[in-house]
């Protein structure tokens, strides 16, 4: 028998006069599936949050199982730009959790201004990128109209589905910079909500935080590892054991595989950061009704697309020669992102972003049941 069967691949959004891309998308209480992913103008050459200070975060909803989605609306609200991508969860009390990291942004004049008075601000050079090493002289050799600073990374709580959010909490990253991750916070059997970050911009470090009041306070950051010369940013985790939490790891350009680490504590130890049988990134976890397992990601090598693997064993071994492809067939490199949800026993929907045949980039999703 299969393995899987591939379904319908539908449009969640596009818009052909803007970016839109890193979706993440979760189920709510009453069965209504929402997604929200980054927007920002189309350019050419393509930027993503980190670069461009015009990307806000968008919130669509399906109420026929992802079939159709309404028009999108910014979210939290207008007022929150310059945010990377956003992930997206619902507790089992009904509360949806957004979750952001926001950089400072600045027109050059006032970041130099800031930066003379002892600010860490980051100017994008030609030769090397962002960079927060920076001289008098480099102020004239900025490619941006724009420097970036430090804001913070935040959650939003709605009591009403994500139509109202009504409360915002920044968490305390320290000793690190900042945080990012592309997914939502997860919950734990205990009530706990568990996210884990990367030790954004730099990314040397993946580490993790808790919160036991539905994400109103958060606690101190517990380091999950590094490895020297890797960069681990956008981790994922999920509880595969009562107690033990699997967190899969981007590998940012070394080798292109997926890493992992292990805590059996809840937590509060994890084991040391091993390269796991998946290419491609970033990844996103799931744990099935039946006891499995799913990791999905991108494949931004030839042929183009999306894939995911099984683990029978809470990630310890994955069926890597059960590869599952959910598309090969998209034009290049610009997609990925994957985050997935199953709305019915062995019943997938997976959302990613990725351009269409026309060119214009935007969030799909497709079908998938599990045998």
């Amino acid at each position: 028998m299969p393995q899987y069967r591939l379904g319908d691949t539908v449009l969640v959004h596009k818009d052909p006069w803007a970016y839109i891309s890193h979706p993440s998308i979760a189920i709510l209480a009453d069965g209504e599936w929402i997604a929200v992913f980054n927007h920002s103008r189309r350019r050419e050459p393509r930027m993503h949050p980190p670069t461009d200070p015009l990307f806000r975060n968008l919130l669509s909803r399906s109420a026929d199982g992802g079939a159709t989605w309404s028009e999108p609306t910014f979210v939290p609200d207008l007022d929150w730009y310059g945010v990377e991508c956003p992930g997206i969860s619902c507790l089992r009390d009904g509360t949806a959790v957004l979750s952001q990291w926001r950089f400072a942004w600045y027109p050059l004049p006032l970041a130099h201004k800031r930066w003379r008075e002892g600010e860490c601000v980051a100017l994008y050079l030609d030769e090397i990128g962002w960079t927060e090493d920076l001289t008098e002289g480099d102020w004239t050799r900025s490619r941006y109209a724009w420097a970036r600073g430090y804001h913070g990374l935040y959650v939003h709580l709605s009591r009403d589905g994500g139509r109202l959010w009504e409360h915002t909490t920044r968490i305390d990253t320290s000793p690190y910079a900042g945080g990012f991750t592309r997914t939502g916070v997860v919950e734990l059997s205990d009530g706990r909500l568990a996210y884990a970050l990367g030790s954004h911009p730099f990314n040397t470090h993946a580490y993790a935080v808790f919160s036991a009041d539905g994400g109103r306070t958060w606690g101190p950051s517990v380091t999950i590892g590094s490895t020297e010369g890797f960069a681990f940013p956008e981790p994922h985790l999920a509880e595969v054991a009562s107690g033990e939490i699997y967190c899969i790891l981007r590998d940012s350009g070394t080798t292109g595989y997926l890493h992992a680490s292990r805590s059996t504590n809840g937590g509060t130890t994890w084991s040391p950061i091993e390269r796991t049988p998946m290419y491609g990134h970033p990844g996103h976890l799931l744990s099935l009704q039946d006891g499995r397992l799913l990791c999905s990601y991108g494949h931004r090598s030839a042929p183009y697309g999306i894939r995911a693997c099984l683990s029978e064993d809470g990630g310890r071994t994955w069926q890597i020669e059960k590869e599952i492809v959910l598309r090969d067939d998209l034009p290049n490199s610009d997609l990925g992102y994957p985050t997935t949800i199953e709305y019915a026993p062995g019943q997938l929907f997976c959302c990613y972003y990725g351009q269409t045949p026309d060119g214009v980039t935007c969030v799909q999703g497709t079908y998938l049941e599990l045998s």
